[in-house]
């Protein structure tokens, strides 16, 4: 733009050769664009005299093309050109100016099908990442282009307004074009088509798009589309094939007991798995159904924004985590790893909202087991905790919730050995009185009379049973823990 306003109405589009002077006396009244084939070489009075039959004819811009070293219009020349309201504007090829201002007032199908093969060959000529073929298309196109989510929120560029972002959030079953425009700009939304999964979008945004403009843009994103769903089919199936490769791998360790085979070894270390490590192992179960492998990333970027370095395995629930360290974390470095889980988890709730559990601290390929299968009882737990954010971290646990939850999975027989092996220095003595004892409601004459032994016999072990594993028999939930625990070894 050089001189006049900058808007205006466009109509019809006429290209005229020759002078300022000659072309004045050819303007008719329905040109509402005239572009100059000849370039201007002084914006003097025979310009200005252009510029009133301009007006008079009703021209609404003048297109021009400027000679070499011509110099721009002085001041007198702008102020007439404002006054009488025609835009003068530049352009170092008035031919190919006319024959695309032409375009853009007309149908828009031609340049809309040279947009479409543009959009094509980049389509085939670009390689297999997303970024690259965005990046080239932008190129062609001259708008950016924004990659979103079926929600219609941003995965590559800026996002859309929130009306938009809702429009495209309820649109389904369509492979057409969506338009929507906001007090900033007007959008076109194209679908991905994937055949598999919640679809995505392309979109670009514009400021003033006039018809041909939108007619472009929305063929060249169909066509784009094609491609960018082509690319996501072929990196889904790249994901899924990894997704059941580290299941597959994770439960081949949880079959190998802790003693992983050496081809089992080298597969872990090929995955960048750290066995001989120190382990917290996390189990996040969604709450709704949900796409594990589509969502994997979404957990590693939460998991990392807030300083934990995690190997994320897909389930088919959820996801199985841990973190792995060389040294043993002390009890204040688990809990602010837990505390850590837990901001992860709110941070994902934008995307999917889970239950999250947290086990204890344990050591090489059997501790990794072990933790996860802790985690995965805790997750239980917390599913019908809304109070704690349907957070559980076993170290937190009473042992009666704890045992309870055990007593659903592979891990409570280990559990209840652990917490009853002080007992073993009794010779079993202890452990069959304590069974007794409990199985009698706590009464010592009837545990002596079951156990054909004295009363003091009976009150002096379960003294000693309360010391040997720090507990308090006089707490139900103590007794309830133990109960389950002696119950479950057959109390003996």
């Amino acid at each position: 733009m050089l001189v006049g306003p900058a808007t205006g109405t466009v109509t019809t589009v006429r290209g005229l050769v020759g002078l300022p002077e000659h072309v004045g006396r050819q303007l008719g009244t329905d040109d509402s664009a005239v572009v100059l084939l000849t370039p201007v070489e002084r914006f003097d009075a025979r310009f200005d005299v252009l510029l009133r039959r301009a007006a008079t004819a009703g021209v609404a811009v003048l297109v021009v093309g400027l000679a070499d070293g011509a110099p721009l219009p002085g001041a007198g020349t702008a102020a007439l050109a404002d006054r009488l309201g025609v835009a003068v504007v530049v352009t170092p090829d008035p031919w190919a100016a006319s024959v695309r201002v032409h375009e853009l007032i007309g149908s828009g199908d031609a340049p809309a099908a040279r947009a479409a093969v543009v959009a094509a060959r980049v389509g085939l000529d670009a390689g297999p990442a997303l970024d690259e073929l965005f990046t080239r298309l932008e190129h062609e196109l001259g708008h950016a282009i924004r990659f979103l989510d079926a929600s219609g929120r941003p995965l590559r560029g800026a996002g859309v307004a929130p009306a938009t972002a809702a429009l495209l959030a309820r649109t389904v079953g369509t492979s057409e074009p969506v338009w929507a425009t906001d007090d900033r700009e007007t959008v076109v939304a194209v679908p991905v088509p994937t055949g598999i999964g919640p679809r995505a979008w392309l979109a670009v945004g514009t400021t003033t798009p006039v018809r041909a403009e939108r007619v472009v843009l929305a063929t060249a994103l169909r066509v784009a589309a094609v491609a960018a769903g082509h690319r996501l089919v072929l990196t889904r199936l790249d994901d899924e094939r990894d997704a059941r490769y580290r299941m597959a791998m994770l439960d081949d360790l949880r079959t190998a007991d802790g003693a992983p085979a050496p081809p089992l070894v080298q597969r872990t270390i090929a995955a960048g798995w750290e066995l001989d490590a120190w382990h917290v192992g996390v189990r996040l179960v969604a709450r709704e159904p949900v796409d594990a492998v589509a969502l994997r990333r979404e957990v590693e970027t939460a998991f990392d924004a807030h300083g934990l370095d995690v190997v994320v395995v897909e389930q088919t629930d959820g996801w199985a985590l841990w973190c792995s360290s060389s040294d043993e974390p002390d009890r204040a470095a688990v809990a602010a790893l837990a505390a850590s889980v837990r901001a992860a988890q709110n941070a994902l709730r934008s995307a999917v909202d889970t239950n999250a559990g947290v086990g204890s601290v344990h050591a090489g390929p059997a501790g990794l087991v072990r933790t996860l299968g802790e985690a995965g009882d805790a997750v239980r737990l917390a599913a019908a905790r809304p109070e704690s954010g349907f957070f559980v971290h076993v170290d937190r646990l009473g042992l009666a919730q704890l045992l309870l939850a055990w007593t659903q999975t592979d891990t409570f027989l280990p559990a209840a050995e652990q917490l009853l092996a002080p007992l073993e220095r009794g010779g079993g003595a202890l452990r069959s009185t304590l069974a007794a004892y409990l199985d009698a409601e706590s009464s010592v004459a009837e545990t002596a009379a079951v156990l054909g032994v004295h009363r003091n016999t009976v009150a002096d072990r379960i003294d000693r049973v309360q010391r040997l594993l720090g507990v308090d028999l006089g707490d139900p939930e103590t007794r309830l823990a133990l109960h389950l625990a002696t119950r479950a070894l057959g109390g003996a």
